[in-house]
């Protein structure tokens, strides 16, 4: 694994001072003319842990992953901004999954890495599946869907392993795809409060900012291409070929355990958070299932 000398754009250059003093460990690359990716890493191993952030999100949700693998010698924690989000380039294009995994296979190459144990947090989880869907597990040791959904659509997501219902009768894909256009701030404000279990003001606050790093024409992209991506096929197809582990809300418990006893039984499955930010909010236990499973790859 490599992790390159910075490359920065001019733009990104100017942030570097800022960022010094509170991210040592932050630094950036330059993928192509317009497109320069923020990211983060912790340890020093030769297995790299690669985590893929949700719509809106940036490395900052991954901040006591971080702070967990700090100073190991057996692991790479890193994490990034997808194009749009955090400190990664707002380009004008590019908002959909499909391009988010070529965006990753990107960033890969770049910093060299390989043994990747990659895990994706929401549509982070379209992200790192659309990945796999283009370019192979050639690269991955692991595969970890956290508190994602292999399928966006389907009949009733009270039942199945999906976010949105095919008719939308709950609003819930409307909410995330025309919010973000209609009424930004109350849009972010709704979505922040339904990630979290503890709605105290500063929790409010720190993940309502970290949500308006991204314009409000990127979210609704990727929220309504995000609604259209079905990876059940790469999700299935890795069992047997790549370990997997699915960390998800209890909510969705019935779901999950239903649909990887058809699918991928050979996964290890926790169906334990308490809310969708569940890792941050509660990152001792998250961390314990995480390293569950890091022990079975040895």
């Amino acid at each position: 694994m490599k992790l390159p000398g910075t490359h920065w754009t001019k733009p990104v250059a100017l942030a570097v001072g800022l960022l010094a003093a509170t991210a040592a460990n932050a630094d950036y690359v330059q993928l192509t003319d317009d497109l320069t990716i923020h990211y983060k890493s912790a340890g020093e191993g030769d297995t790299t842990i690669l985590f893929v952030p949700g719509w809106g999100m940036s490395t900052e949700a991954f901040s006591k992953q971080l702070e967990h693998f700090e100073g190991s010698t057996e692991y790479t924690f890193l994490t990034y901004d997808p194009r749009g989000q955090g400190m990664s380039s707002k380009t004008e294009g590019g908002h959909f999954y499909q391009q988010h995994g070529r965006d990753l296979n990107a960033l890969i190459k770049a910093l060299e890495l390989n043994n990747i144990v990659l895990g994706g947090w929401s549509f982070g989880g379209n992200e790192a599946l659309a990945y796999v869907n283009q370019f192979g597990t050639d690269a991955l040791s692991g595969f970890i869907m956290i508190d994602a959904a292999p399928k966006s659509t389907g009949a009733d997501n009270t039942k199945e392993w999906i976010w949105y219902n095919h008719d939308d009768s709950d609003g819930f894909e409307a909410f995330f795809t025309m919010g973000p256009l209609l009424d930004r701030q109350g849009t972010i404000a709704g979505f922040v409060d339904w990630m979290l279990a503890d709605k105290s003001p500063e929790n409010m606050e720190t993940f309502s900012q970290i949500a308006s790093q991204t314009s409000s024409t990127t979210l609704a992209l990727l929220n309504a291409a995000g609604a259209h991506d079905d990876f059940t096929a790469d999700l299935s197809g890795m069992e047997g070929n790549v370990p997997l582990q699915y960390i998800t809300r209890s909510i969705w418990d019935s779901a999950v355990q239903e649909w990887a006893a058809a699918h991928t039984p050979s996964a290890m499955i926790s169906t334990t958070m308490a809310s969708h930010l569940g890792f941050w909010e509660d990152p001792e236990a998250f961390n314990a299932e995480l390293n569950k499973f890091l022990a079975t790859l040895k």
